[in-house]
């Protein structure tokens, strides 16, 4: 028996020696921005009805112009929806693919003492996804006895669309795809659940993606989750969210954005959180420095890169100000590369993606390592 295992031992260390694996070579390439949701012409889509149907959140005016876009009904022209943000998205869905839209509401939740929030619920009985307490708040919410039970008709983020979600589908409702926000931990976690059971997940405001980050490791056959990413018109028909693949280099530095501040510059560590993420779930010695911008400062980026050599920033751009140095960093040099974060819902940022289509990616939570 032991000849037979030291025989075993030589033949197993000559073929390592003849056939060296792959899988014990440290990867020399990342690929972001490779995923991608297909959506089939005059498919369902399902929404967050705020920030999309109408919005909860807004003033006097828009809160008077939501109350006339009734919560449940489906609307049939882009024109019937929220101009901006997730809205905006939506609306050029309704454009290349010509989607039926509707709102994933409402959400029930159940308030946990032990949890100190509303918890909803995950359409199996369940009040589990952490609601933020001013989404609870909206006008519209509806509460039972003492305020233990809320029904929501104004739902926002995973965390609320989720029950509803799977509500569809166990009704026999296929779903191409989700919106939602997901700049919670609780919305990321929804998004996964979502995935986990087959429904595609579009989260354009990202900042706890992260979260998730190589959620198909461990996930093989779930559906996919993207973050801040293009919506194109397809030439086969319909559209897509994603598919604009950047490489990196392991070896490359990277300049990415940090923030400590809260609202509303907090959208601006999405970079940060997600290199840190990349890092620690692959295993990576990325070659990152992280600098500290807020909203209007991404100036401070290209400046960094510039000084470090840096051919690649993970940047959030929200407005004009953040948007023309990132732009004119690009056109510097072919070679330069922008990963975008928290950045689709908001015009300037989202331009970026079709100025520069590539050398602008998003951050893929289902990265590619060669």
């Amino acid at each position: 028996m032991r000849k037979n295992w030291n025989l075993f031992l030589i033949l197993a260390m000559a073929a390592a020696l003849i056939f060296p694996s792959a899988a014990l070579a440290a990867p020399t390439e990342l690929i972001l921005g490779q995923s991608k949701i297909i959506i089939p012409n005059g498919a369902l889509v399902g929404v967050q009805v705020d920030r999309v149907i109408r919005d909860s959140s807004g003033g006097d005016k828009e809160w008077k112009l939501g109350i006339s876009a009734y919560p449940f009904l489906m609307p049939t022209d882009k024109k019937n929806m929220i101009p901006y943000m997730e809205g905006r998205l939506t609306g050029n869905l309704m454009d290349y693919a010509k989607v039926r839209v509707i709102g994933l509401a409402p959400a029930y939740a159940k308030f946990s003492p032990n949890d100190g929030h509303y918890l909803a619920d995950d359409g199996l009985g369940n009040f589990r996804f952490r609601v933020d307490p001013t989404k609870v708040e909206f006008k519209s919410t509806l509460y039972g006895e003492n305020h233990v039970f809320a029904m929501m008709p104004d739902t926002h983020g995973f965390n609320t669309v989720a029950g509803q979600a799977m509500r569809f589908k166990q009704a026999g409702a296929k779903l191409a795809v989700a919106i939602a926000c997901m700049d919670l931990s609780s919305k990321a976690q929804a998004a996964l659940y979502l995935a986990q059971n087959g429904i595609n997940c579009y989260g354009p405001c990202d900042r706890f993606g992260s979260e998730i980050l190589g959620y198909k490791k461990e996930n093989p056959g779930a559906a996919t989750i993207i973050g801040t990413a293009p919506v194109r018109k397809s030439k086969q028909g319909g559209a897509t969210i994603g598919n604009q693949p950047v490489k990196i280099g392991m070896d490359e530095p990277i300049v990415v954005q940090f923030t400590e501040k809260g609202y509303p510059d907090q959208y601006c560590d999405t970079p940060s959180r997600y290199f840190r993420a990349l890092a620690k779930n692959y295993g990576l010695k990325l070659k990152v420095t992280e600098v500290e911008a807020n909203v209007g400062e991404t100036s401070k980026l290209v400046a960094a890169a510039k000084e470090n050599g840096a051919k690649v920033i993970g940047v959030r751009v929200h407005n004009e100000q953040d948007a023309v140095p990132v732009a004119q960093w690009l056109k510097e040099d072919p070679k330069n590369r922008a990963i975008l974060f928290h950045s689709a819902p908001y015009e300037p940022g989202y331009n970026l993606f079709f100025l520069f289509p590539k050398q602008t990616s998003f951050g893929d939570l289902n990265p590619i390592l060669k």
